[in-house]
């Protein structure tokens, strides 16, 4: 089979993201163009209590113009281990420290130049108070396992965003 080959690459948008032109040699022998979003490395820290609760948040996501439920979730600062950005995400945006923490999966995006890197954090204590970031308003939730998997399973909720690493999360805590 043919490859695809690379042929321009250039930026259409400089915002709060950033829009790609890749024009695309396919294998068929066209060209075509894609717009990709150039986003940095994030992770999705699934957290824990050591009571066993998801720590979850809710906060008004501009696309859907509405309140979205999610696990904790930030970019990886330059020289930061996902490990570390996980442990300082969490902290700062619920206040709970990780006891441990451990790879989960690595999830990459079709039309994205972003890497998102799901990781468990378990035994989970609350440490201290949020340290939210001047455009962030997030509220914490805490939730049982048992309620974190009804709400997977129900076809009328769309609020909870991250049902990959709440799959994973609970398969390896074996809780599913």
């Amino acid at each position: 089979m043919n490859k695809w080959i690379k042929e321009t690459s250039h930026y259409a948008y400089k915002g709060w993201r950033h829009i790609i032109k890749k024009q695309f040699k396919m294998p068929n022998g066209e060209s075509t163009v894609f717009d990709v979003v150039d986003n940095s490395n994030y992770v999705t820290v699934a957290a824990f209590t050591s009571e066993g609760e998801a720590i979850l948040v809710r906060q008004f996501r501009p696309g859907p113009e509405k309140e979205l439920i999610s696990f904790p979730e930030g970019y990886i600062d330059k020289g930061e281990s996902p490990e570390d950005a996980a442990k300082r995400e969490l902290l700062e945006e619920t206040g709970y420290e990780a006891g441990r923490i451990r790879h989960l999966k690595t999830f990459r995006s079709a039309y994205s130049t972003e890497t998102r890197i799901c990781l468990l954090a378990e035994d989970c204590r609350l440490k201290g108070d949020q340290k939210l970031d001047q455009q962030e308003f997030i509220e914490v939730l805490t939730m049982p396992t048992a309620d974190l998997r009804m709400l997977l399973q129900n076809t009328e909720v769309d609020s909870f965003t991250n049902v990959d690493a709440a799959y994973l999360a609970l398969d390896a805590r074996k809780a599913l």
